[in-house]
């Protein structure tokens, strides 16, 4: 039975590296034509290190462990600063601040800490799900054989990431939710219930918060804050209309970047709307149907190249948004009533044996 032992790291542009050892390290689609590309990697623990340094920035990686039949991906968000893996280990933490919770006898943050934990786990993988999309996109855009730098295009992998990004976008919000429903758990007297950022901003609107948490919480939500920007996505797709014909209809870009060793390497870029907050307003007001490009032919109203390079990509905007909210998540973790502690299942007395 063959043991696996491999590491794929997900790069942004739906690049990917395969790593096996320090002799079996390449790029994949390494060139123009989709061909792999050898490259060096110096040791184990600097493989991301050198990829980075090839001017490429990392999404994450999958682990994959045991025989080739039975080998999953072990999935894991990279921040874009630092070590470790922020994403996960909260997801672990806060795990450990419900059973933290369930041992004093606290239900309810229990409840909420739990529902963090999972929803840090699934705003992860959520990523990885986008990533996936990006490199099928990647793929059929390379095998079509018509793969020019800049060029807008649309196909039927196109849809399929913008899916991708709107579920992260649903996902993430649940996951401030709950972080803004255990701030208030542990911070208020329980004279009002909030469950939900909108009703906390709302409430904040006669009583302003005096605690660092609650300062910090209002200026990141404030307009142009990125927990703001968040929710205007999230508010454009859930109240007025998918992200890819939101506005302009948005198609794929297909890219080239320069390697720091002057390598040119593939990739394709899904962009993101500019201003989410304006679209919905003007598409919920009616003003958006006033506009003369729409009674045009639907392939007329599409992005304009120069507003396309310009967009936010939207698997760097989910990933970046996962770190904040996985910082966020770590900060809110030190008000924590209760000790962390780690579950340690202990054996009823004679029934567990060695062998």
């Amino acid at each position: 039975m063959e043991w696996l032992s491999v590491r794929e790291v997900h790069i942004s542009g739906g690049i990917r590296v395969f790593s096996y050892d320090r002799s079996c390290n390449y790029l994949y689609p390494g060139d123009m034509t989709g061909e792999k590309t050898a490259i060096e990697i110096q040791k184990y623990s600097s493989l991301f290190s050198d990829i980075r340094s090839l001017g490429l920035e990392v999404v994450g990686c999958d682990f994959f462990t045991g025989s080739r039949s039975e080998a999953r991906p072990e999935w894991r968000s990279k921040p874009s600063s630092g070590l470790g893996w922020l994403t996960w280990e909260q997801g672990r933490d806060w795990s450990f601040i419900a059973n933290g919770a369930f041992r004093a006898g606290d239900s309810k943050l229990y409840d909420i800490a739990t529902r963090i934990s999972h929803q840090l786990r699934s705003c992860e993988w959520r990523v990885r799900q986008l990533s996936e999309s990006y490199m099928d996109q990647l793929n059929g855009k390379l095998k079509s054989g018509d793969f020019k730098a800049d060029q807008r295009f649309l196909d039927g992998y196109t849809e399929l990431c913008y899916l991708a990004v709107q579920t992260f976008l649903v996902d993430a919000c649940a996951l401030r939710d709950y972080l803004v429903e255990f701030y208030w758990y542990v911070k208020s007297t329980g004279e009002v219930s909030i469950t939900s950022i909108g009703s906390l901003l709302r409430y904040w609107k006669k009583t302003p918060p005096l605690d660092p948490h609650g300062v910090k919480i209002q200026e990141i939500s404030s307009s142009g804050g990125w927990l703001d920007i968040l929710g205007s996505y999230r508010n454009l797709i859930i109240h007025a209309a998918p992200l890819a014909t939101a506005g302009a209809t948005l198609y794929a870009v297909a890219g080239a970047v320069k390697l720091s060793n002057s390598e040119y390497l593939p990739f394709v870029k899904l962009p993101l709307p500019s201003d989410p907050e304006r679209l919905k307003e003007e598409r919920n007001s009616g003003r958006y149907f006033d506009d003369p490009a729409l009674r045009r032919a639907r392939f007329h109203n599409i992005i304009e190249s120069a507003e396309a390079l310009s967009a936010p990509d939207s698997l760097t905007y989910a990933s970046s948004c996962l770190e904040k909210l996985s910082a966020w998540a770590a900060s809110l973790a030190e008000l924590s009533p209760v000790e962390v502690e780690v579950p340690v299942i202990v054996p009823i007395a004679g029934s567990f044996k060695i062998i």
